[in-house]
């Protein structure tokens, strides 16, 4: 790899998500990634208490 006095650019957000779904062997298609983000993006925000209640249940369900 060359030397050069120009740093490189730092990587959009967009990116790192496409570098790591290609490191899991993921569809590469940019519509399977593009919707694979819309779902994320929507997703419903969860209060703490829902999230320790989902804790405890996913917990509640390994025991048995």
């Amino acid at each position: 790899m060359p030397h050069t006095d120009k740093p490189e650019e730092p990587k959009q957000q967009i990116d790192k998500f496409r570098e790591a779904a290609q490191k899991l062997r993921g569809d590469q298609s940019d519509a399977a990634f593009e919707s694979a983000v819309e779902k994320i993006a929507h997703a419903p925000k969860l209060t703490n208490e829902e999230i320790k209640e989902l804790v405890r249940r996913n917990r509640d369900q390994n025991k048995s």
